[in-house]
């Protein structure tokens, strides 16, 4: 399991939106999501690797949870992402489980990778 958070420096409303409207910001180059459960997950990346799954859950401005696929290592995972209001802004939580058990020296979680959250933030700050 891989679990992230980080604290964005505005308020839970905005950063719902960030993180639906706007996820080849942080998560991915190319990204098709809708949060509506359900509904379909496409995640790639300029390397070439891709991910493909479906929403599973989703709270509006507080929470969503989807499965996908890692193509390139097969291991199917859930991840949730949950908004809560702290002082100060919001802190956003990705924990990205496996669904099936993995040798965890060799799993990387790349859409849940601190990177991509700090890129979160400095789309924020400018």
């Amino acid at each position: 399991m891989v679990e992230k958070e980080i604290v964005l420096p505005v308020e839970r409303e905005r950063a719902w939106e960030l993180m639906t409207e706007e996820p080849e910001q942080w998560l991915a180059d190319e990204v098709e999501l809708e949060p509506e459960p359900g509904a379909p997950l496409r995640a790639t990346w300029d390397d070439g690797e891709e991910r493909t799954g479906v929403v599973e859950e989703v709270e509006p401005g507080r929470r969503l949870r989807f499965r996908w696929d890692d193509d390139a290592t097969g291991i199917p995972s859930r991840v949730e992402w949950r908004l809560d209001d702290v002082p100060g802004g919001t802190r956003v939580r990705v924990v990205e489980a496996p669904l099936v058990p993995v040798e965890v020296r060799g799993w990387i979680a790349r859409g849940t990778r601190t990177t991509a959250l700090a890129r979160a933030s400095l789309l924020l700050a400018a």
